[in-house]
C-alpha cells in the first residue's frame, strides 16, 4: 500500500481539507473513509505480524480501571457496584459506571476535532457527530466492525534511553521528547518501521501511576505533561511512516504544553487530520521488562474496542504477544 499513499509533503488531496491532512486518501469507490491509518493494517500486514509471536508470553497494556484515581477533571472516577444474591440464587452482578478516558484508553476519531473548521477526520461535521449525532459513521464502533485490531507493535522504550544516556527528567513534568530522540531509540534498539506498525513510547508515567507515587494526586492542575514534542517534522514522520497508531504511558501522547508552548497539535494532526487513534495512559512496565528480558522490542498487538455506537473513546483492552 505504502506506494499508492501521498507523503506528507503531498497533503492533503482534497480542496477542502486542512493542511497536512489524509481526508480522501483512503476513500474508495465513492465511499467516505471511516477507518483511517488502521487501513495502513493489512491482511498482507498482520500476516507478517504474527511471526513477532516466539516465546508464547503475553503482557496486558491496561492500567486497572480505577487507576489514576484521581482522573482528568471532567472525568469521574469508576463506579463499581457489587450485587449479591441476586435472581433469587447464591450468585452476583456488577455495574460498571465510568469515563472511558479516565485510566487506559484509545481516544477515536470523535474525540478531537480541527478545532479551526470544527470538522472531524474525513470532514464529519462536530455538530453532525456531536450535538445532533445524525452522524454516527466515526463512532468507535468502527474499529469493532472492521475486526478490532491486530498488528504488528514496537516499543520505544525512553526510560531505558534516558538511563542509557544520562538524560535526567520528571516524568510529572512536561518533558518533550524529540524525533531525535524518536530515531536514536530505534536504532538504538535494532527496531525497524514496518507500514502498519503501532508505535508504542513508554516514558515511566505508569510506573508513578501504579506506585502511587504522590506526585499523581493534583498533577493534573500544573497543566504539565511528558510527551512527544509535537513539531512539524515529528508530525510528519509519523505519516510518512505509514503507522497504524501511537501509543503512550503518558497522559496525551504528546507533551503539554509542547516546546512552542502550543496545545494538541498532534491530537487535531493524528485524529482530525489523519484518522490515527491514540492511546494513553498504558501500564508499560510489564511489557517494558519482558521486552528487555528478551532483547526484543517488537511484538504482536491485539485491540478489542468496546461496541458502541457513537462513541468517543475505548477502554484500551489491549495485549501484546511475544
Amino acid at each position: 500500500m505504502a506506494g499508492d499513499i501521498p507523503s506528507y509533503k503531498s497533503l492533503p488531496i482534497r480542496s477542502d481539507a486542512p493542511t497536512g491532512s489524509a481526508w480522501g486518501v483512503f476513500d474508495k469507490d465513492g465511499v467516505r473513509d471511516v477507518y483511517g491509518t488502521l487501513n495502513f493494517i493489512t491482511r498482507k500486514a498482520v500476516v507478517a505480524a504474527r511471526e513477532e509471536i516466539q516465546t508464547g508470553e503475553s503482557v496486558v497494556l491496561n492500567l486497572p480501571l480505577d487507576e489514576p484515581s484521581d482522573p482528568c477533571p471532567g472525568r469521574r472516577p469508576m463506579k463499581h457496584e457489587v450485587y449479591s444474591r441476586v435472581h433469587g440464587m447464591v450468585c452476583s452482578d456488577d455495574d460498571l459506571h465510568l469515563n472511558t478516558q479516565s485510566s487506559s484508553q484509545w481516544d477515536g476519531l470523535l474525540h478531537y476535532a480541527n478545532q479551526s473548521l470544527e470538522k472531524y477526520y474525513n470532514g464529519v461535521d462536530y455538530v453532525d457527530a456531536i450535538e445532533s449525532r445524525t452522524d454516527q459513521s466515526l463512532g468507535i464502533q468502527a474499529l469493532s466492525e472492521r475486526g478490532g485490531v491486530a498488528a504488528r507493535g514496537v516499543l520505544l522504550d525512553f526510560v531505558r534511553y534516558a538511563g542509557k544516556h544520562s538524560i535526567d527528567y520528571d516524568v510529572f513534568s512536561n518533558f518533550p521528547i524529540s524525533l531525535d530522540h524518536i530515531k536514536e531509540m530505534i536504532t538504538d534498539q535494532g527496531l525497524r518501521i514496518c507500514p502498519g506498525d503501532i508505535l508504542i513510547i513508554r516514558t515511566g508515567l505508569s510506573k508513578g501511576i501504579r506506585e502511587s507515587d504522590p506526585r499523581v494526586k493534583g498533577f493534573w492542575d500544573r497543566g504539565t505533561h511528558i510527551g512527544v514534542d509535537p513539531t512539524p517534522e515529528l508530525i510528519e514522520w509519523i505519516w510518512d511512516q505509514n503507522l497504524a497508531a501511537v501509543a503512550s504511558d503518558a497522559v496525551a501522547f504528546e507533551c503539554i504544553p509542547a516546546s512552542d508552548n502550543s496545545r494538541m497539535r498532534l491530537h487535531e494532526a493524528c485524529l482530525a487530520g489523519f484518522g490515527m487513534p491514540i492511546g494513553e495512559l498504558f501500564d508499560l512496565e510489564a511489557l517494558a521488562a519482558l521486552a528487555e528480558k528478551n532483547q526484543r522490542w517488537s511484538f504482536f498487538l491485539t485491540v478489542c474496542p468496546l461496541n458502541v455506537r457513537g462513541g468517543v473513546a475505548t477502554i484500551a483492552n489491549t495485549m501484546a504477544i511475544f
